[in-house]
């Protein structure tokens, strides 16, 4: 049973925030086969993003291009990774939404329409909504 089947049976409606010192950071609605995750505050996102990727504030130029190329490196795997995700969502007819304060951003699953980031994607089951956004949150 995939991890997408799984989460489908187990959902049925909800909603979580999460706070980072007092400052709600993000908000998770669940209904419907349709998950939402909505990022509230930029700063404690990337900070988030950057402690998964292993970034340390106090890099020199030399450490930041070489951060940069390990992030490019590993971009092809993550990528792979969250298209099998995106997929499996589609099969089982699950909806997960990335907004920032409420404006669409990605779209993953079966509610996906690609136009031209299929292209970029390889997959049907990703659209970006506002790569714009998709850029500023660094994701």
């Amino acid at each position: 049973m995939s991890f997408a089947t799984v989460i489908g049976e187990m959902l049925e409606s909800g909603k979580v925030t999460v706070s980072a010192n007092n400052v709600k950071a993000i908000e998770i609605n669940a209904a419907n086969k349709k998950i939402e995750i909505n990022a509230l505050d930029k700063k404690i996102i990337k900070q988030a993003l950057a402690a998964a990727r292993g970034a340390k504030k106090s890099e020199g130029t030399l450490e930041r291009i070489k951060g940069t190329v390990g992030q490019i490196k590993t971009a092809r795997s993550r990528l792979s990774q969250l298209k099998e995700v995106a997929e499996e969502l589609s099969g089982a007819g699950i909806t997960v939404t990335l907004l920032y304060r409420g404006n669409v951003v990605v779209t993953m699953g079966s509610q996906a329409k690609p136009k031209l980031s299929s292209a970029a994607t390889g997959t049907k089951a990703i659209e970006i909504n506002s790569p714009r956004k998709l850029i500023e949150l660094g994701i």
